[in-house]
């Protein structure tokens, strides 16, 4: 489950990780169970190693910080789904929304 300090590092934690492998954070909801991130990236990027730092990077990264008794730990699997120009607001306006489409999920700030 993600809490509200996981859930800050993760944010943080995907930025910076997007960043550096040349893509840019569009949008991101961070629920208790799961993980919605929108990323904008040239077509030299390659998603499987961006979600790989990501999911992997940040359970490693998670798991040494002071004060983490459980650690973070990512299902096996990954959904990635691409996003025209024309629908990428209604893309942004879901991500913004999970906490109405997972009622309950939402991380108390």
């Amino acid at each position: 489950m993600i809490d509200g300090a996981t859930r800050d590092f993760l944010s943080d934690f995907l930025r910076r990780t997007a960043v550096r492998e040349r893509a840019e954070i569009v949008a991101v909801a961070i629920l208790q169970t799961h993980v919605h991130v929108l990323v904008r990236s040239g077509p030299r990027v390659d998603l499987s190693r961006l979600v790989q730092l990501m999911k992997g990077g940040s359970s490693h990264a998670a798991s040494r910080r002071a004060g983490n008794q459980l650690g973070l730990r990512w299902a096996r699997e990954y959904s990635a789904t691409t996003v025209s120009p024309k629908t990428l607001s209604r893309a942004v306006h879901y991500l913004e929304s999970q906490d109405q489409h997972h009622p309950g999920e939402g991380v108390a700030r």
